[in-house]
Formats: C-alpha cells, sequence, structure tokens
C-alpha cells in the first residue's frame, strides 16, 4: 500500500543574498557604521538565543561588543540594547555566549578582555551589565553551562594566573562565579557541549575527549583520536537521546561527523555529510546544533545547512540558506554560527560581514512505501498502528504535533498498538515508526477531528 506521508512543508522566498530550500528570510540586522576587524570586512562573530516569558531574543556579537534584539509579534528582529565588550580592538573576532537562570554570560578571545554577565530582569526593555571582571576569565575561546550542574567551562582559558585548557567555574550563585578546578591533560580544548556533568569536548589536533567529574577534577571516559577525514576538531553536539554527537573539524573542505556515543568506550562514525554546494572545496562546517535530530550548520562560505540525522547511517540534507556572497579567498567567510529555537522553525544565524538573520524553516515534504496503517483517521483520539512484522516485533513510535514537539514515545512488541490521544487538541499529528531489530524507519501524519 502506498502512502504520502507529508511533513510540514513551506516554500522559500527570494532574498538578495541567496535563494533557500525549505528556509524563509523572516528579518536581517546589521550596522553598517560598525567597524570590522583586521580583515577588512568582518564586523560579526557568535550568535545565541533566549525565549523568556514567552518572547524570543537574539543577541549576536560584533568588534565592538553584544547587541540584544527582541523578535516582535511580526518576526521582526527590534534591537533593544547594546553592550560594549571590554575589549573592542580590530583583533577583537571571537565572542562567545551562554545564559543561566536569567543571565546571559559573555567572553571575549582578544585582548583584555574579562567574563560580563548581564541581567535579563529587565527585558524585554534592556539588560543590566552587573557582573565584569578579569580575575577568573580574561579571554576565553568558548563558554557553555552545565544548566542541570549549575558549572561554567570555558575553553581556552586565559587570566593573570596563566593559560589553561578548560577551566570550570561554580555558578550556582549566578552573579558570584567561583572556580572549581582546572583540566589541563590535552594542549588546548576549542569548545564544549556538556550535559549533566559529562562534557564533550573538541580539542583540535587531539580529537575528541568525553570527560566527567570527579572529587574537584575531570576524568576522561571516552574519546575519539583517530577518524576518517580527521582535522582541527573544532565543535560539536548531542542529541537529545543522548546517542548521536554531529562534530565539526574546521578545515576546508572536509565532512561533518556523525557520531554514535551510545557506548563511550567505544565511539563510531556512522556517516559523513556535507553541504553539498559547489563552494564545498573553499568552506568549512563551523558550529552545529542539533534539534529533534536536525543538525543546524553554519558554513563558512556555504551558509546554514539543515540535516535530518533520524537515520545517522544515512543523513538527509533538507534546507540550506545562504548568507554570504563575496570574496572567495577569504578563509573564514560568510556563516559563524546558528541558534535554532526550541521548535527548530525559528533558526538565528550570524554572517561575519551581514550581521544577523532571523529564518523560518519547516521540513520538507517526504513519501514513503510502507505496508502499515493508522485507523481510524481521522479519529476522535483513540486509534490503532497496525504493522505486520511477521513473527518477531519491536519497534519504537513516537508522536509528534503539528509543530514537531513530541508528546509521547511507545514501545511496542505486537503488530497492533493502541494509541490513546483523547486528551489532544484536535488537528494534525505525525507518528514516526523506527524498528529496533532493523533499520526500518518512517512518518506517517494522522487527524484528531
Amino acid at each position: 500500500m502506498k502512502y504520502s506521508i507529508f511533513i510540514l512543508f513551506i516554500l522559500s522566498l527570494h532574498f538578495s543574498y541567496s535563494q533557500g530550500n525549505n528556509v524563509t528570510l523572516l528579518s536581517q540586522w546589521s550596522d553598517s557604521s560598525l567597524p570590522p576587524v583586521y580583515d577588512g570586512e568582518s564586523v560579526y562573530n557568535e550568535v545565541w538565543g533566549i525565549t523568556k516569558d514567552g518572547i524570543e531574543y537574539a543577541i549576536i556579537g560584533s568588534r565592538m561588543g553584544t547587541h540584544i534584539f527582541r523578535v516582535n509579534a511580526s518576526n521582526q528582529l527590534v534591537e533593544i540594547d547594546f553592550v560594549m565588550g571590554k575589549h573592542t580592538g580590530s583583533d577583537a573576532i571571537h565572542r562567545d555566549y551562554h545564559d543561566y537562570q536569567n543571565y546571559l554570560y559573555a567572553v571575549c578571545d582578544e585582548g583584555p578582555s574579562s567574563l560580563q554577565i548581564m541581567d535579563l530582569s529587565f527585558l524585554p526593555d534592556s539588560v543590566s551589565v552587573i557582573y565584569d571582571d578579569d580575575s577568573l576569565i580574561t579571554r576565553s575561546h568558548n563558554i557553555f553551562i552545565d544548566t542541570a550542574y549549575g558549572k561554567l567551562y570555558s575553553c581556552s582559558n586565559k587570566n593573570s594566573g596563566g593559560s589553561n585548557a578548560l577551566k570550570v567555574l561554580d555558578i550556582s550563585t549566578p552573579t558570584n562565579p567561583t572556580f572549581l578546578y582546572n583540566y589541563d591533560l590535552v594542549n588546548h580544548v576549542h569548545d564544549a557541549y556538556v550535559m549533566n556533568d559529562t562534557a564533550f569536548l573538541n580539542c583540535g589536533g587531539q580529537g575528541l575527549k568525553v570527560v566527567t567529574e570527579l572529587n574537584q577534577s575531570c576524568i576522561q571516559i571516552g574519546e575519539l583520536s583517530t577518524y576518517p577525514q580527521k582535522g582541527y576538531n573544532h565543535a560539536g553536539w548531542l542529541n537529545g537521546d543522548k546517542n548521536i554527537y554531529a562534530m565539526c573539524d574546521e578545515n576546508h573542505g572536509l565532512d561533518v561527523k556523525v557520531l554514535d556515543v551510545s557506548d563511550l568506550n567505544d565511539i563510531q562514525v556512522k556517516s559523513l555529510f556535507n553541504s553539498q554546494m559547489g563552494d564545498a572545496p573553499n568552506s568549512i562546517a563551523h558550529n552545529v546544533i542539533i534539534r529533534n535530530n536536525i543538525a543546524f550548520v553554519s558554513y563558512y562560505h556555504d551558509g546554514l545547512q539543515i540535516f535530518d540525522l533520524s537515520d545517522p547511517l544515512s543523513p538527509q540534507k533538507i534546507g540550506h540558506y545562504d548568507t554570504y556572497i563575496g570574496n572567495p579567498a577569504v578563509s573564514y567567510a560568510g556563516c559563524w554560527g546558528v541558534y535554532p529555537f526550541r521548535n527548530g522553525d525559528k533558526i538565528l544565524v550570524s554572517d561575519r560581514a551581514n550581521g544577523l538573520f532571523l529564518l523560518g524553516f519547516q521540513p520538507p515534504p517526504v513519501t514513503v512505501e510502507s505496508p502499515h496503517e493508522i485507523f481510524p483517521n481521522p479519529s476522535n483520539g483513540i486509534l490503532y498502528f497496525f504493522k505486520d512484522h511477521g513473527l518477531f516485533a519491536d519497534y519504537t513510535l513516537h508522536i509528534y504535533n503539528g509543530l514537531g514537539q513530541q508528546l509521547m514515545q511507545i514501545e511496542g512488541k505486537a503488530d497492533y498498538t493502541q494509541l490513546n490521544l483523547e486528551n489532544y487538541k484536535s488537528g494534525l499529528y505525525y507518528l514516526r515508526y523506527v524498528s529496533n531489530v532493523d533499520d526500518t524507519m518512517f512518518i506517517s501524519k494522522f487527524y484528531i477531528q
């Protein structure tokens, strides 16, 4: 039986920089009065997003400091505040951000800089700098906050006491960061992803290290030092199920690696992917964030690239948007950072020359053939899933609403499984089937009346 399975779809709009499949331009901001850094064209760097009281906010760094925007009801970027960095010279290339408990943390990796903490309580009107100190962090390449444990991880940290590959701070009292410990068993930590005291560290030429805290120090619990297309291990992100990690090497033309990290004693590369754009020899996969098994990757020269990692063995490109048409001789040009809001339907992108972009995204339609049924469809909330498995059935059903939010997960051991959605509103829903015995996966839509 043939089923046409549709995921939410929207046509892309034309834009002066580029056209993007399944991605629309909602708003864009830049300021021509801001001075560039030493390359003569780059002004902007990292991007971050915050949702507070139902309002979305965008943060972008520039040579001069931190620009803060509100996303209004019409999906337009409205600048509401600016915080000047402690260092603003022509070498001020790298800034980084993370938020925790109603505070925004900001660092810079050049000059006599500092750790700045901004109080977000006054949003949507303004922010207030309540901490600006260089004693713990003078320079930092990237930061990541483990919100579950109240710890800030500062990568490639420098202060008056010297340099450390990684410095970990206690921010359980958000406005009073205190030193916990340093990690210096590698030469350099460029970036980190941390969840529940487990840190995935991107260590340049030394590859990926996975560490955890023990008695106020780090112990290694996993590593990947040799892998295909190895370069400068730059950045990565873990999926929500904590079993897939997408990893970028900051080198021209190298692929993004999709890792199975379900067993940290045996981390495996499951697949590779790249932008599939004409500029691939010049492009560099710079940063990545995963939402709902969709990887949003910022590429130098190739812009935003979006891949579905539902099948980690076969990533599928489902969208892109190029923000830069410029000089191919500039190695690190174009799209720097990416931040998809929680549902992935709105994406913030920073471009080194062209500033801040707010993009809309919905996945393209997908059509498959599969011997299965969902009935009755439409239903009143009680419905059944059927698939002929032969002798052995072992699968997982994921139920999503029309916005892509997962509502429930059900383990199935028989051909028939009852779904009770009586408490959910009428409308369009999606069922994602994942076999636990083979590589079968498909998505179907159904309706509740």
